[in-house]
């Protein structure tokens, strides 16, 4: 299995995360024992609410559990030459002149527009580039842009 890579503070993040989960999925568990034996199951709002919470509480579970256990913890970079985890990036996009400012960031940070993951297809042609360098975007608006500057 590949490992994921990502920052100290995604992997504190995702253990905040879990811990959450897991006194949710205690929680609802609890109430799950005590809601509604004394009818049809089938017929109880209440315990299908909960027992659809639980499902969905647990399923996140194991999904942060999953990155955390394949994690592993890269350090933002601080090489203002090249691209990296944790790079600023101005670009331009040639075909139009508009200018953008994305963050390098993990698959958990990763937040489109602003925060784009180092592992998405965007992610992956900039890193390892360097100012002035003309890229041409693979995704659904062909054009090429051109890297501007580097923070």
């Amino acid at each position: 299995m590949k490992k994921i890579k990502i920052t100290s503070e995604s992997y504190s993040l995702l253990q905040k995360e879990i811990a959450d989960l897991e006194k949710t999925i205690k929680k609802t568990s609890e109430e799950l024992g005590l809601s509604g034996f004394d009818s049809d199951l089938t017929e109880n709002g209440d315990f299908t609410a909960l027992l659809e919470k639980l499902k969905e509480k647990t399923g996140k579970y194991q999904e942060k559990l999953f990155l955390l256990e394949n994690a592993e913890i890269c350090q933002k970079t601080n090489n203002k030459a090249l691209i990296g985890l944790g790079s600023m990036v101005t670009y331009k996009i040639l075909n139009t002149g508009e200018e953008k400012t994305v963050e390098i960031t993990d698959e958990i940070e990763a937040n489109p527009p602003q925060k784009i993951s180092m592992h998405s297809p965007r992610g992956e042609s900039l890193l390892g580039k360097k100012v002035g360098d003309i890229l041409n975007n693979q995704g659904k608006d062909k054009h090429q842009i051109e890297i501007l500057a580097i923070k």
